[in-house]
């Protein structure tokens, strides 16, 4: 036997709190699901709309804890034209990127 039983039992305990962790999550994905939601940035979005102020202030809390590289760029980010209203990120190649790049602006930049 390679490990102990004190070791074999931790393991154990570590996975059947690993499964109740994604069990919550998978809650919360079918949550978005059946109010129809296009992802999570929306899911969120409709959680703070349904929550008292306190609970927000909590959360962001948490978030500015758990996320203080993404809080710090996010601060420094110009705030959104339609606060509430989510918008798709569409990511393009960069051959995608230059060939959107109109003629003139082209021509100036080569000279």
């Amino acid at each position: 036997m390679s490990i102990t039983y004190r070791e074999a039992k931790r393991i154990l305990a570590k996975q059947e709190e690993a499964r109740e962790i994604i069990n919550s999550y998978r809650g919360m994905e079918s949550l978005g699901k059946r109010l129809q939601l296009k992802n999570n940035k929306e899911l969120i979005l409709k959680l703070f709309e349904i929550e008292d102020d306190s609970s927000i202030v909590e959360i962001f809390t948490h978030l500015k804890a758990l996320y203080d590289e993404e809080w710090g760029d996010a601060e420094a980010t110009a705030p959104p034209e339609k606060p509430g209203q989510v918008e798709e990120n569409i990511t393009k190649t960069k051959s995608e990127d230059i060939n959107e790049v109109p003629m003139e602006e082209s021509l100036e930049v080569n000279g």
